[in-house]
């Protein structure tokens, strides 16, 4: 086979081309077949295999995560049970409309227990919630320090949900060294449940 042969070469008298001229030409046209059949056929289905290893693997995972939930089901469905019942225990501490507005009341109260003076009670605007609502109330109030701590922890023991936040001290008036009087700034908020239609 000469290289002036190939280039020679007539496709009308390719079969008269000497043996070693067919056999290249042969295995040029083989591999040209054979890259065409693995890069239009197998390359794709390589892919294709790959991806659906991907995706199983995928619902092998989900199978186990499921079937562990299945395993836990009683257990969950026991832990949903308590927290109904716990969620409907602390709904019902929370207030209704009316008794929200009287629980201030017993704040005050509490306060005037503790020996404190009441300065202001101001109501701030109500925000509600999904399933309750929260209403602030500014509260400023005397005593001494003995007093205010005493009123923190009485309000912590109301049968009703209050909670204080943001308390300010600042001292008021002529100091008594034994027993200096204090005002305090705080926001007390009371929670009650939304009623059907609210």
């Amino acid at each position: 086979m000469d290289i002036n042969e190939l280039r020679n070469l007539d496709m009308q008298t390719i079969g008269l081309a000497s043996l070693g001229t067919r056999m290249v030409i042969f295995a040029f046209v083989f591999v040209v077949i054979l890259g065409g059949a693995i890069y239009f056929f197998t390359l794709p289905q390589i892919d294709r295999l790959e991806r659906l290893e991907r995706e199983e693997r995928s619902l092998i995972n989900t199978i186990d995560d499921k079937q562990q939930l299945a395993v836990n089901l009683p257990q969950y469905e026991a832990q949903i049970e308590e927290m109904e019942i716990r969620f409907g225990e602390l709904l019902q501490q929370l207030p209704n409309k009316q008794e929200a507005e009287a629980l201030i009341d017993d704040v005050a109260q509490t306060s005037l227990a503790a020996g404190l003076s009441n300065r202001q009670i101001q109501p701030g605007n109500e925000r509600v919630h999904e399933f309750y609502a929260e209403m602030p109330y500014t509260l400023v109030i005397q005593g001494t320090y003995r007093q205010l701590v005493n009123f923190i922890s009485d309000t912590a023991n109301l049968p009703r949900i209050v909670t204080l936040h943001n308390p300010t001290f600042k001292p008021h008036g002529a100091q008594d060294r034994e027993q200096p009087q204090l005002t305090m700034t705080i926001q007390a908020r009371t929670y009650r449940y939304l009623e059907d239609g609210e």
